[in-house]
């Protein structure tokens, strides 16, 4: 099979390669898919450019997955060939930037009528916009919560997850188009332009000095130190990015009783949730409540300008990839 695969950690248009793979051999509680779409995620590109002793090479990326059963190992009780599959592959194993992927049963939702783009879109945002906000926030109903970059990937999924919800959004964004789609497109309840304004001190302004309950973090480094001082006592910040913060930042944020959370969709994935928030999203897919935004689409021999597009950091929603033919 073909398999469009990194051959070593580095620039986008120095480390892609087409080659030809074996087929993925089958566990029990495995299926094989043929690949149809899958996307690019800032995973890829960490992946991709961070040496980890844990990877040889080639590495074959990709993190969604839109495609056919061609076979169910003997385990496999709810799955058939020629079924329709969503999901978001392990990111410790092989990924969806071939022909065909392996994938363990549990984390596969059946689709019927699904949009095979937005198929592909939804997964990697979506579990982790939706466990960050339900899992680890766990806001509800009239809660207010800040979710930084809300044009992103995760950003723009977690925005509509949260008014879906009924709560109080208030987002970040620099560009224009990113701005007016958080505000027209998302119904975000305040956009804070980030570039001409102190996203903290327009948060404290927005809450009468007393900070913010809630906040989402997509962005790390200085962005979530400088959130925690916006967070109000006893508040929950979740990131989903690794950060890092010196004894004097750690020791203010425990005078207030602020919570920190770190969301990583990897770790649920073999527990079976993944399938079960899958079904969540779709439903409101299918109930025009939530809607993945396709950026662009790039073909299976562009995975690297595809790398280059969301390096450049002003992607709105997310980026697919037509994997066949």
């Amino acid at each position: 099979m073909k398999a469009n695969v990194i051959i070593k950690n580095g620039k986008a248009e120095e480390v892609f390669k087409i080659i030809e793979l074996p087929k993925p051999s089958l566990k029990e509680d495995e299926v094989l898919v043929k690949v149809h779409y899958t996307s690019v995620n800032p995973l890829d590109c960490r992946i991709r450019t961070i040496p980890n002793s844990r990877r040889t090479f080639p590495v074959t990326l990709g993190f969604d997955l839109y495609g056919e059963i061609i076979e169910a190992g003997n385990e496999v009780e709810d799955l058939l060939a020629g079924d329709k599959i969503i999901a978001s592959p392990n990111p410790f194993f092989a990924g969806a930037n071939a022909e065909y992927i392996s994938v363990k049963a549990n984390m596969c939702l059946k689709v019927a009528d699904l949009d095979p783009k937005i198929g592909a879109a939804i997964p990697l945002v979506g579990i982790t916009a939706y466990e960050a906000l339900f899992d680890k926030l766990k806001i509800g109903k009239n809660d207010s919560i800040l979710i930084h970059a809300g044009a992103g990937g995760v950003g723009h999924i977690a925005i509509q997850l949260a008014k879906n919800k009924g709560c109080r959004v208030i987002t970040t964004a620099s560009k224009p188009e990113s701005i007016h789609f958080c505000r027209e497109t998302l119904k975000a309840d305040y956009v804070i332009n980030y570039k001409t304004e102190d996203f903290v001190d327009s948060i404290n302004q927005l809450t009468n000095q007393q900070g913010i309950g809630f906040i989402l973090d997509t962005v790390g480094g200085d962005t979530f130190i400088e959130s925690l001082t916006c967070l109000k006592a006893g508040g929950h910040i979740c990131t989903i990015l690794p950060v890092y913060f010196d004894e004097l930042v750690g020791y203010n944020n425990l005078l207030k009783s602020q919570t920190i959370s770190y969301e990583y969709m990897g770790i649920s994935g073999l527990s079976g949730r993944h399938k079960t928030i899958l079904n969540e999203l779709v439903a409101q897919i299918v109930q025009n409540k939530l809607l993945p935004h396709i950026y662009k689409e790039f073909q299976f021999d562009e995975i690297a300008q595809a790398h280059d597009e969301i390096e450049k950091g002003h992607t709105i929603g997310k980026i697919i990839v037509k994997v066949d033919e």
